[in-house]
């Protein structure tokens, strides 16, 4: 008898530990999370996206979308992350050592001029494909040809002439490349890949486009980097990327796993409100709306 209640104590005990154990690994997570800002990043496109739901109705999308991000939208988060994590092998040692080099006074610096980089950079970006679709000509009467597209698009963009050739440099060293450069470059050309058809217009898009943005990209970036990032931004990148445990986790973000795209947080989000009685619009003007907002393109003009 003694025996058996000895073994159950040890059960208990263990089943404790291991749920301790669950716990302070999720914890980890959210703190590295937090301290890489995704939680508020996702959360603000999120937001964003109510804009595709119709607004008359019973249903008011607003407080639907608040409460959403109030109840369920850290849990589906975490959810998602500690799954994958545990699966890859990321420690909770490595979380927490990322989590404290990104949330020191620097780091954060970083963090917040690296988003009005990548603001500017996005925006930049997209202007030439949002105009595109100012003159409303439906999508299979453009000429997608090579040369059509091409006159579209115009020269390759080119580095401001104002920016300090030192400036310049050490970008090139610290952000141009770096493997991370690499990555996003790498994704952008196999999505164009996966969407490109057989149908040959399309084909010759494809490679207009290619033409177009390999040798822009590198001038988009430092061109949208320039007022934004400094010298002391560069000199901690420069530390941030040859962290080891911080490049595994940016490769780990890479990897090929839906349930940390975002792409799946925002199905996550449009089911549950789905679910809660909100309806997609179907007015283009909404979802013109959603990428004006997505973009900051609030001088863009989708009514012309």
């Amino acid at each position: 008898m003694k025996k058996t209640r000895l073994f159950i104590a040890l059960l208990v005990m263990l089943v404790a530990a291991s749920g301790y154990a669950q716990d302070s690994y999720r914890q980890a997570v959210k703190e590295y999370l937090t301290a890489i800002g995704q939680f508020e990043k996702t959360k603000s496109l999120l937001s964003d996206m109510k804009a595709l739901f119709k607004k008359s109705g019973q249903v008011d999308i607003n407080q639907l979308t608040q409460r959403y991000l109030d109840e369920q939208f850290e849990a589906d988060m975490l959810d998602s992350y500690v799954s994958a994590m545990t699966e890859i092998g990321v420690s909770e040692a490595d979380l927490r050592e990322v989590a404290s080099l990104v949330s020191t006074p620097e780091g954060k610096t970083f963090a917040d001029h690296e988003q009005e980089w990548m603001a500017e950079f996005l925006t930049e970006f997209m202007m030439p494909f949002m105009m595109l679709d100012e003159d409303n000509e439906p999508a299979e009467d453009k000429d997608w040809s090579s040369g059509g597209l091409a006159d579209l698009l115009g020269k390759p963009i080119q580095p401001k002439a104002d920016i300090d050739p030192a400036y310049a440099a050490k970008f090139k060293d610290v952000i141009l490349d770096s493997p991370f450069t690499k990555n996003m470059l790498d994704a952008m050309m196999k999505r164009m890949d996966e969407e490109s058809s057989d149908e040959s217009k399309k084909q010759e898009a494809h490679e207009a486009f290619t033409n177009w943005m390999i040798p822009s990209m590198s001038a988009l970036l430092l061109n949208s980097a320039y007022g934004n990032l400094t010298l002391e931004d560069l000199d901690y990148a420069a530390k941030l990327y040859s962290n080891e445990f911080y490049c595994k986790l940016e490769n780990f973000g890479k990897l090929d796993n839906d349930e940390l795209k975002i792409g799946f947080f925002m199905l996550k989000y449009m089911d549950w409100m789905k679910e809660q009685g909100a309806t997609l619009s179907e007015d283009p003007q909404d979802a013109a709306e959603f990428m004006k907002s997505m973009f900051n393109l609030d001088n863009l003009d989708f009514d012309k």
